[in-house]
């Protein structure tokens, strides 16, 4: 499972990666995570959320999740 979470954030873009790594990984908060990266709370927020959603997306359509989900 780390394997293919591993590999759907590298299939992201840098941004979102970044993003993602800050808020997990360093345990920042939206405003840490702001200042950072120089730019808006909010900005740092929504960025967040499509990061997610985006990883969301590339987990979805990867085969090996989808067939461990099934027999999960």
């Amino acid at each position: 499972m780390l394997s293919l979470v591993q590999s759907a954030i590298e299939q992201m873009d840098p941004i979102d990666r970044e993003v993602l790594a800050l808020r997990h990984f360093e345990e920042l908060t939206n405003s840490e995570v702001a200042e950072t990266l120089g730019i808006e709370e909010k900005a740092a927020s929504i960025r967040y959320i499509r990061a997610l959603r985006r990883l969301k997306e590339i987990l979805v359509q990867m085969p090996d999740l989808s067939n461990g989900a099934q027999h999960g």
